[in-house]
């Protein structure tokens, strides 16, 4: 069974450095012309959003083509941007208990722990070692860059931990762990269950009016989340 973990908000905060290594590997690549040709990422809304499309809409801020190989580039800096800034500020904390909960599903004889991101797989990475989580703990990733919306990512999870495991795996043998309703969305259009948690920029009550499975307030109370887990999926703790 597949425990689909999310990273931003769900196991760690990073403060702020994917969108300022974002702004500035694209201000690299694109130097602004004239004032006011910045790039404004206060007008983006990221919450669960796939990095490929926060791209996109922060070139059609300043009219720019999204191109294949303008992808790259900007893919490329963004993570040596990010890898610097990260070095520099030791900027991600790990959210209290998200280590533990993290160990508990890659020790448990019945699950199989993955990441489910909107992330590229080195920026993911740098992050989660960032926030002292081995990233090597997860069996596999799903990546932003993956699908074009993020409800495409747990079908690409349920194929891939068919793949791991040698068996299929139907929706409800898999859960979706994150901290914003595009989590409980792309669970829910999957068929898989979903545990919000709120540690992000959601509150519990906002979380509750998308209809999670379950609702966490964090990731702290390690007993409390082998309960939630283990009634989900009907097995043992």
């Amino acid at each position: 069974m597949l425990i689909l973990w999310d990273i931003d908000g769900t196991l760690l905060r990073s403060r702020g450095v994917g969108l300022r290594a974002m702004k500035a590997a694209l201000e690299s690549l694109h130097p602004p012309r004239f004032d006011g040709d910045e790039h404004d990422l206060d007008a983006i809304d990221t919450a669960g959003r796939l990095d490929p499309l926060i791209w996109r809409e922060l070139l059609a801020q300043r009219g720019l083509d999204a191109t294949d190989a303008g992808h790259h580039a900007f893919r490329t800096t963004y993570g040596r941007l990010m890898a610097e800034m990260i070095a520099a500020e030791d900027p991600v904390v790990g959210l209290p208990g998200a280590a533990e909960a993290v160990a508990w599903t890659r020790d448990h004889p019945s699950l199989v722990p993955a990441l489910l991101t909107g992330n590229y797989p080195e920026t993911g990475r740098l992050k989660v070692a960032g926030a002292g989580i081995d990233p090597d703990d997860f069996a596999f990733g799903v990546w932003g860059f993956e699908a074009e919306t993020r409800r495409g990512l747990p079908p690409i999870a349920l194929a891939r931990g068919a793949d791991h495991l040698g068996r299929p795996i139907a929706p409800h043998e898999a859960v979706v762990i994150g901290d914003t309703p595009a989590d409980i969305d792309c669970a829910r259009a999957a068929g898989c269950r979903v545990i919000a948690v709120a540690t992000g920029r959601f509150d519990e009550p906002a979380l509750s009016a998308h209809a999670p499975d379950a609702l966490l307030p964090d990731l702290a109370d390690l007993d409390r989340f082998e309960r939630t887990v283990a009634a989900l999926l009907e097995i043992g703790g």
